[in-house]
C-alpha cells in the first residue's frame, strides 16, 4: 500500500492553544482548508484506511476537504482515530455524510492518544480481524 498525508497548505501552528484556536474557527466557519496536494490517482486504489485526530468531537476540517477532493466512491474505507476524552464522537457519522458513495466498515478503530504509542497489538489485531 502507499502512505498520503493529508497536509494543509497553511500548516497547523504547533503550539496547543494557537492549534485549538484555529480548529474551533475552522469547526465555525464550516470551513475547508485547501491541500497541499491530492492523491494521484485515486481510482487505482480498492481499499482506504483513513486516520484522522477527533477534533472538536468531530473531524478535523481538513479531512473534509480531502473527502472533497477525492472521490472514493465504490471503496472499502476502513476508519481509525485517536482522541482525546470524546472518543469516536459524532466523527463517523460526519464522514459517512461526506462521503455517500463509499463503503464504510462498521469495525472502527480508535485509541486514546495516551494509548497510541502502545497500541501496535491492538492494531494488530483488528487488521487481522479485517483480514490483512
Amino acid at each position: 500500500g502507499d502512505l498520503f498525508s493529508i497536509r494543509v497548505t497553511d500548516p497547523y501552528p504547533s503550539d496547543w492553544d494557537d492549534c485549538l484556536e484555529r480548529a474551533n474557527q475552522e469547526l465555525e466557519e464550516d470551513a475547508r482548508p485547501e491541500l497541499a496536494e491530492n492523491v494521484e490517482n485515486p481510482e487505482n486504489y480498492d481499499v482506504v484506511f483513513l486516520g484522522y485526530p477527533n477534533w472538536w468531537y468531530g473531524v478535523p476540517m481538513a479531512l473534509l476537504s480531502f473527502l472533497e477532493d477525492n472521490d472514493l466512491s465504490g471503496k472499502q474505507v476502513y476508519l481509525f482515530c485517536s482522541h482525546g476524552t470524546g472518543g469516536l464522537a459524532s466523527s463517523v457519522d460526519i464522514i459517512k455524510d461526506a462521503l455517500p458513495g463509499g463503503t464504510i466498515s462498521d469495525h472502527v478503530f480508535d485509541c486514546y492518544e495516551e494509548d497510541a504509542p502502545n497500541s501496535q497489538e491492538e492494531i494488530e489485531s483488528w487488521l487481522s480481524e479485517l483480514g490483512y
